[in-house]
């Protein structure tokens, strides 16, 4: 009610952003998840120790399934490429093309590596680079390809062959996915969720990724709220507000000018003058004399009736 106030006072209506609910994201890590896949790698070396292929390979093709599932790991590009190592590995007695490709899979996701004691390999990722424009970020979308982050790269240089790619936003993970890259592919069209202005994982946590063009930041103060207004990421200082009761009523005091000494003098005398007339009504000195009454006419001073 306080900020509804105080935006009437100031003619303003804030409107809450497009979705109330926590905005999406993936988990940041599963150090269960972690756990069991680091768990499954160690059971698959030593059956290769063994010279046992077979269960080597269930394990790894399980594996594999579980990092493409759980492609949000930060740790997902080095475990996937140890398991196409151990892969490669497995293979290499049966099918020494197939552990090439398995190799350089690995190389191209992972980089190279020291060769283990006793081995040979020299497999090294794809000399033939692509330079990819990346489609379907934000604008202040982070992203990371094969565990190194390129920070607001939006073009980026990879060989084909497998690569794994995350999407931050605001230190969150909205995308991840392992992606295969081929020689005729002309961009890295990632599905990222898009940002919507003024949503609520628009005004999600610090204000220095904000794009929504005008937007408020309220906080609780002793006795009412502070307002800051903002413009995208930029905000003024907390102005402090807090409703006020309304003052009791005081009626004004009627102000009375005298009146003007004549017009009380005018009103007596036409009071005096409206009994007199009624008074003569009364006695009936106001009426007509009768036809045949007697009448007196004044004719003037007679000298002769003088005396001294």
């Amino acid at each position: 009610m306080t900020l509804r106030d105080y935006g009437a006072v100031r003619g303003v209506d804030f409107v809450p952003p497009a979705a109330s609910a926590r905005p999406r994201g993936l988990p940041a890590n599963d150090a269960a998840i972690v756990d069991a896949i680091e768990g499954e790698l160690e059971q698959a070396r030593t059956a290769l120790s063994a010279l046992e292929e077979g269960a080597a390979l269930s394990r790894l093709s399980r594996v594999e399934g579980q990092l493409v599932s759980h492609s949000y790991l930060p740790q997902a590009s080095f475990l996937m490429a140890e398991c196409l190592a151990l892969q490669a590995r497995a293979a290499r007695e049966r099918s020494p093309e197939l552990a090439r490709a398995l190799e350089s899979r690995r190389a191209e996701l992972e980089g190279p590596r020291a060769s283990a004691f006793g081995e040979t390999s020299t497999a090294t990722a794809s000399e033939a680079r692509l330079t990819l424009p990346v489609e379907g970020l934000a604008e202040r979308d982070v992203l990371e390809v094969d565990g190194v982050s390129l920070g607001a790269a939006r073009r980026v240089e990879l060989g084909a062959g497998l690569h794994h790619v995350r999407v931050l936003r605001r230190e969150r993970v909205v995308f991840a996915a392992f992606t295969e890259v081929v020689a005729e592919q002309r961009a890295l069209a990632l599905a990222a969720p898009s940002l919507e202005p003024c949503s609520a994982e628009d005004l999600w946590g610090a204000p220095a990724d904000v794009v929504c063009p005008r937007w408020a930041q309220v906080r609780e103060e002793p006795g009412g709220i502070g307002v800051a207004w903002c413009e995208r990421e930029k905000c003024g200082t907390f102005v402090h507000w807090q409703r006020r009761s309304p003052a009791p009523f005081t009626p004004l005091p009627a102000e009375r000018r005298g009146m003007p000494a004549w017009l009380g003098f005018a009103l007596a005398g036409a009071a005096v003058a409206a009994a007199g007339t009624l008074a003569l009504w009364q006695s009936g000195a106001l009426d007509r004399s009768p036809p045949n009454a007697a009448s007196w006419e004044y004719g003037g001073l007679n000298p002769q009736g003088l005396r001294f």
